[in-house]
């Protein structure tokens, strides 16, 4: 092992174990491999040695060697050996379930769309909700809205409400309308868009703030649907190597299920939790009772929004679209919530973070800050 390594290892060692020796501790795992360091002046090395959350010995194959033992998982990466990823803003739980649905995200035609949804309606029991999607209506020529119109005869048996893939728009069917309770004479929320024909009818796109019309008439995840959704993303983040994410905008039923899973030592990915904005005081009221949590379920701060997203024409803008001179976009919380609930969460010792994309959400969010 370079002498550089064997020192840092051995002043941790002894004062983690008292020992500076592979006769202490051996190994629980070892990896032979071209293994970056993070170091300029010894940027590889060929072997990494752990014992549980610790790196005992990064160096030569030879001297890293000497840490396994009778128990140690040895293993020959074919690649480069680098630390695990972190992603710094995920909507974690729902990517799971997201998993487990209809995944648009590459239909590039809005005739492959149709086909997608009615393939998986056919394979949906009659009356349950298709969710889901992530589609994106960019990539189709001219960049067309989807409609209920496109959707309707291949769904007649099963509500639908899909994403676009940023979350700032989504689609309803007929079916969903309807049990929602929407029609052409309910009112254009604040911070939020019913598209409309030019009959004045719902099209069955709702932006940013409109889609909570919809939302409270989908059934509730059950405790047992959030763990799997939990679980699924878990597996897949651990086959990309990211062990790390921050989940933004989580509902207290995602901590909940963190937690769950946490206590059962199942817990596979590092989270740090920033519920929304607004609910500020219960997250501050959490913390100074139970404290943040743990290395691995974290309560960091909390998550707000000022507008929505380009892709959906909501992003609050200073200038017009040049697609709809009509508008500048969409502003999703009042600039008096903003600013009492940043100052508010800031003070409460909470990490404030907030979506700002457009220019004039930006300058916006600058001032209050």
């Amino acid at each position: 092992m370079p002498s550089f390594v064997r020192r840092a290892s051995c002043a941790i060692l002894a004062a983690v174990v008292g020992a500076c020796s592979p006769a202490a501790p051996t190994a629980s795992i070892v990896i032979f491999g071209k293994v970056w360091t993070g170091d300029p002046a010894h940027p590889t090395a060929t072997a990494i040695a752990v014992a549980g959350d610790t790196v005992l010995a990064v160096g030569d194959s030879a001297d890293v060697a000497a840490w396994v033992g009778r128990g140690t998982e040895v293993i020959h990466a074919p690649g480069l050996v680098v630390p695990g990823f972190t992603d710094g803003h995920s909507h974690f739980i729902d990517g799971g379930f997201q998993l487990a649905s209809i995944d648009l995200r590459d239909a590039r035609t809005p005739e492959e769309f149709v086909r997608r949804i009615a393939d998986h309606a056919r394979r949906m029991p009659k009356g349950s909700w298709i969710l889901g999607g992530d589609w994106d209506h960019e990539w189709w020529p001219g960049g067309p809205l989807p409609t209920r119109a496109m959707i309707d005869s291949v769904t007649p048996d099963n509500p639908v409400w899909i994403s676009r893939l940023d979350g700032h728009m989504a689609l309803a069917n007929t079916a969903a309308l309807r049990i929602a309770g929407v029609t052409r004479d309910s009112r254009q929320p604040v911070g939020g868009v019913i598209v409309r024909d030019a009959r004045g009818e719902p099209t069955g796109i709702f932006k940013d703030n409109a889609m909570a019309l919809v939302y409270p008439s989908i059934p509730a995840r059950t405790p047992e649907e959030t763990d799997s959704a939990l679980t699924r993303a878990m597996r897949y983040a651990a086959s990309l190597g990211v062990t790390s994410t921050a989940h933004v905008s989580a509902g207290w039923g995602d901590l909940a299920a963190y937690r769950r899973l946490d206590a059962m030592g199942s817990m596979t990915t590092r989270v740090t939790v920033f519920p929304p904005l607004e609910e500020w005081k219960a997250v501050a009221d959490t913390i100074a009772r139970a404290g943040r949590g743990d290395a691995w379920v974290r309560i960091q701060g909390v998550k707000g929004y000022v507008d929505g997203s380009l892709g959906s024409t909501t992003a609050l803008l200073y200038g017009t679209y040049l697609d709809d001179r009509s508008s500048h976009g969409q502003q999703v919380t009042s600039t008096a919530d903003l600013r009492s609930w940043i100052s508010s969460a800031d003070s409460a010792g909470l990490q404030v973070a907030v979506h700002a994309i457009g220019d004039s959400a930006n300058g916006l969010l600058l001032t209050i800050y």
